[in-house]
């Protein structure tokens, strides 16, 4: 195994994988490496050192060395891992490989690292503090050393940067992409009916996914019927496969462009999803987002889709003032509030369930559930329920078995 003493050398070497080296960890790393080589004092050791450790602390790495070291070799964002990424690691130039392969091996190496052998490092530089040494918060090596060919592999197949850690992200006011840390975890199968509804969704997904002809798809309908959690439920199935999705608010339409350049290159498929999209009249947004659907001398980039929801049809918000102005080409006003909607290859509705599919829908969940309640209380309980809101939808039915649920838990009346 590689002394601790020679990675401060190890380092300067690095070519491929220089953005490792701005890590937190690794920086706090190379310099407890310099000043322990220096013998100079334990007290600069120990803040570094506390700053190291307390990036092992968390709920992802549980104070595993070796995952934390894992993980900045899998999410780096490099040359070497974006072609590996796209499958073009054959036709990656030798020196290329060669010098990206000995820059894993230096961190594979690093990942060994024990924190015992650390510490022993230390006691030798510091022979007076060893009541010091001995009080450091300690880590672990648990994961696994990883090979090259699992590294390669693991490119191909997720993707690089964030883009493999994550499989959600926002697009932020400041043209950022951001990723989601707690997306929602709600699958197909938990969506009960709507079943063509979602199939129209999830072919063209699986057409765009696999390199076929697809469609911009607008999902239109009531609110509270499964448009947004259809897009949420496709993304948890086949993230898998290379799927990723970005939110975009309205908003920042006008910044679509700059989005589409960021991704253009990434060996992966986005959904650019846009929900509850509505404008106003006269809305700058409007224009943006009708060029970038057809119309702009751009074309859209292949690994990117839009699907947005709406509760209007047309997208926008219409008035009869507006269709009884004084322009004196009326019909092309109008033509105007519907050629954005047009623009979508697919247009995928969503209406209110009646009485019996609501009511299917509840004891459909409240099966998933396990819940042990009678079919004549679990009716009776969804219709007060639904009176009290005005309305029948899948959000209600499950807005109902998550208050029922809890009451009969905590053994109160429902």
């Amino acid at each position: 195994m590689t002394k601790i003493e020679d990675f401060k050398i190890l380092f300067s070497t690095f070519t491929v994988y220089g953005g490792v080296l701005e890590d937190t960890l690794i920086d706090n790393f190379r310099y407890i490496l310099d000043v322990s080589l220096r013998e100079e004092s334990i007290d600069e050791v120990v803040a570094a050192w506390s700053d190291m450790v307390n990036c092992l602390y968390n709920e992802e790495y549980l104070g595993d060395w070796a995952k934390y070291i894992n993980n900045l070799i899998l999410f780096d964002n490099n040359y070497f891992s974006l072609k590996c990424a796209k499958g073009e690691y054959d036709s990656l130039n030798n020196n290329i490989k060669t010098a990206g392969f000995n820059d894993i091996d230096v961190l594979i190496e690093l990942s060994r690292i024990e924190c015992s052998d650390f510490k022993d490092m230390l006691y030798f530089k510091f022979p007076y503090d060893k009541d010091i040494i001995d009080s450091l918060a300690s880590f672990d090596t648990i994961s696994k050393k990883l090979s090259r060919e699992e590294i390669v592999d693991y490119y191909k197949t997720n993707g690089i940067g964030f883009f493999a850690k994550f499989k959600a992200f926002k697009f932020n006011s400041d043209c950022d992409i951001e990723p989601v840390c707690n997306p929602d975890d709600v699958k197909l199968q938990d969506l009960k009916h709507y079943k063509d509804e979602q199939n129209i969704v999830i072919e063209n997904t699986i057409g765009f996914l696999k390199g076929k002809p697809y469609n911009n798809v607008l999902l239109y309908g009531d609110r509270g019927t499964g448009k947004s959690s259809t897009v949420k439920a496709i993304l948890n199935e086949y993230c898998k496969d290379g799927l990723r999705v970005i939110q975009v608010c309205k908003e920042n339409l006008a910044h679509l462009d700059i989005l589409m350049r960021k991704i253009a290159n990434i060996p992966l498929k986005f959904i650019i999803f846009i929900d509850d999209l509505t404008f106003n009249e006269n809305d700058d947004n409007f224009g943006a987002l009708k060029a970038v659907l057809e119309g702009s001398l751009a074309k859209q980039p292949e690994n990117m889709v839009i699907y947005a929801t709406t509760n209007r049809r047309h997208l926008v918000k219409e008035s009869f003032s507006a269709r009884e102005g004084d322009e004196i080409h009326l019909a092309d006003t109008i033509d105007e509030t519907v050629s954005l909607s047009d623009r979508f290859g697919i247009t995928v509705t969503y209406t209110l369930p009646n009485r019996d599919k609501f009511l299917d829908i509840v004891r459909e969940i409240k099966k998933d559930r396990g819940l042990q309640i009678s079919d004549e209380e679990l009716i009776f309980g969804a219709e007060k329920f639904a009176l009290s809101k005005g309305n029948r939808s899948p959000r209600l039915a499950k807005q109902y078995i998550d208050y029922l649920q809890a009451r009969l838990e905590l053994n109160l009346e429902h």
